[in-house]
């Protein structure tokens, strides 16, 4: 049984012919590993890993091999100006029509988002108001190239930006100004997410009908952390109601990528309509264990890459013994049966290759 059948087979709700597990690299997780290892080109890594590989979205791909969208987004003109401090701190000034944003980051991450006053919260709904998607030609390829590239070994998912709460929290205003700016401008801000959603929804629609891919995974990282239920079912749900809606009348599953606290907030999700949930994470680091998402979410539900405890697979000191009886405690007779990718958190993170391999060699112990 390949790979790619293994996943195919979850992804019908058959529950896998056998157990499957996946995980997702870079090159800092092979940093540590062999220089043959790190030498293999990240397909062949996978390969040699002998795990069902589950390609999220581009990462970690090569130019050759990234896949191109069916749709890109159209913006008013504007003018960017970056530069990098001594620190390391890129600073962006987008200057548009309607007067500038500014923001900075390290890492990859927000120090200064660039939506922090009333004045900055329009200046961006003029420019969402002036955007749009259109389709464009040659994504097909570039899928079945890259589909044919990990053959019998997995499939490729495609990936989306986080809906437009979870862009302004995340990314754009933060937990400080999203919060403050609501409570003092509500309806300005509702603006604002109505117009991106109206966007938006052309890309997820272009996407779902254009896709050759089963299923659509928008990068969402929800989280309790960052969304009460109430807020919760008041703005995302009806925006991911609508993203699964579309999905579903094209014959696309949805998939939502989801790594924070999902406890309190999964019986509101259900109510998006998803079928399945990608990273979801167990305490120590999360707060929903396998066994309670499918509680909450049936047992039809996908758990695609459901995290393995990260206090053990990547604990400094773990023995080969300890990761054997963290697995044998997990997969219970109901998680046996259930729709189940198990991932190992790695991306990011220096990991010692035989950890990968005990646990390939205890799947393989399970293979009827």
């Amino acid at each position: 049984m390949s790979g790619r059948d293994c996943l195919n087979a979850l992804l019908d709700r058959q529950g896998a012919p056998r157990l499957c597990w996946t995980t997702l690299v870079d090159d800092t997780t092979r940093s540590v590993m062999p220089p043959d290892i790190r030498a293999l080109p990240v397909l062949d890594f996978y390969r040699y890993l002998g795990c069902a590989h589950l390609q999220f979205g581009n990462y970690g791909l090569p130019p050759d091999l990234q896949v191109q969208s069916p749709c890109r987004r159209v913006e008013p003109e504007t003018h960017v100006e970056r530069t990098t401090d001594d620190l390391g701190t890129l600073h962006v000034r987008l200057e548009t029509d309607w007067g500038p944003l500014y923001s900075t980051f390290r890492n990859g991450h927000p120090l200064k988002h660039p939506i922090e006053t009333v004045d900055e919260l329009r200046i961006a709904r003029a420019l969402w108001e002036r955007t749009h998607y259109e389709e464009v030609e040659g994504s097909e390829a570039t899928f079945h190239r890259t589909a044919a590239a990990l053959g019998d070994d997995g499939l490729y998912a495609p990936t989306l930006g986080p809906s437009p709460v979870q862009q302004l929290l995340e990314m754009d205003m933060g937990l400080i100004s999203f919060y403050g700016l609501l409570q003092d401008h509500p309806r300005e801000v509702e603006s604002l997410l109505d117009v991106m959603h109206a966007v938006r929804r052309q890309e997820w629609e272009i996407t779902a009908r254009r896709s050759p891919a089963r299923l659509l995974i928008p990068v969402e990282n929800t989280s309790s952390t960052m969304i009460s239920p109430a807020l919760y079912r008041r703005y995302s749900v009806p925006q991911l109601r609508d993203f699964a809606d579309l999905c579903h009348a094209h014959g696309k599953l949805a998939v939502f990528h989801m790594c924070g606290l999902l406890r309190d907030l999964l019986p509101d999700i259900m109510a998006t309509g998803l079928d399945g949930a990608h990273a979801t994470t167990p305490p120590p680091h999360g707060d929903t264990t396998l066994e309670h998402a499918l509680d909450v979410c049936g047992e039809d539900f996908l758990l695609l890459g459901g995290i393995f405890d990260g206090s053990i697979f990547q604990a400094p000191e773990v023995s080969k013994e300890q990761i054997i009886a963290a697995l044998d405690a997990l997969y219970t007779p109901r998680l046996r049966r259930a729709n189940l990718l198990l991932a190992l958190g790695a991306d990011g993170l220096p990991t010692p290759l035989w950890r990968f391999e005990v646990v390939r060699e205890w799947f393989e112990r399970q293979s009827p």
